[in-house]
């Protein structure tokens, strides 16, 4: 009998500090286009993380899952984000309001081709939303990718967990990237973020 290997790929981020995505710093945010995914993670928030860094990873036919590379941004706090089939566009504010325009054609490298300030721009909710979801606090389930692959089915899914322990709850989250084969065996997956915050009872 052929025993079918599994491969696991486990980028581990650990989350150690509490953060409200609309009014603190945070990171995690997220986009998704046909054949990849893309996220952000941020220096002081994520720990190992070197400034503020943008990962992009593909789901492609005969590739499977593979790292796509990463870029480095300017930091600032996401409030927009979004995947076209062959760039990323995310914006936000630190001191200032910051676009980036991220080239993502290259199979290894990412590109960063067009950055913009705004002094003057403030952030309205109204005009600058809706805010892109993030890993640390979108609803947990599983969300169906689009892709060419056609012997393979690919699943982000989003996990929360809590319990209680000296001093207060301890919550946990995660983000895994998942390749199912027709017979809906996992063949391949990804651990993208996974993060454990401990929210203090006084």
């Amino acid at each position: 009998m052929k025993l079918q290997s599994t491969y696991v790929l486990t980028f581990f981020v650990m989350v150690l500090a509490l953060s409200v995505p609309s009014c603190a710093d945070s990171d995690g945010s997220f986009c998704t286009s046909r054949g990849y995914i893309a996220y952000e993670l941020r220096n002081g928030i994520t720990p190992g993380v070197a400034g503020h860094v943008l990962k992009v990873v593909r789901f492609e036919p005969k590739r499977g899952i593979s790292s796509a590379g990463n870029v480095t941004l300017q930091d600032f706090q996401v409030h927009r984000m979004t995947c076209g089939q062959d760039r990323v566009e995310i914006s936000g504010w630190g001191n200032i309001f910051k676009k980036c325009t991220i080239d993502i054609v290259g199979q290894e490298k990412l590109n960063v081709i067009d950055y913009t300030e705004d002094r003057t721009r403030r952030f309205d909710a109204s005009k600058d939303g809706p805010e892109p979801p993030q890993f640390g606090y979108a609803q947990p389930g599983s969300l169906a990718l689009e892709s060419l692959d056609p012997d393979h089915k690919y699943t982000l899914q989003l996990s929360a967990s809590e319990k209680t322990v000296e001093g207060g709850v301890e919550h946990h989250r995660k983000a895994e990237l998942i390749q199912t084969d027709p017979q809906g065996t996992v063949s391949q997956r990804l651990v993208l973020y996974e993060s454990e915050f401990l929210e203090t009872i006084d």
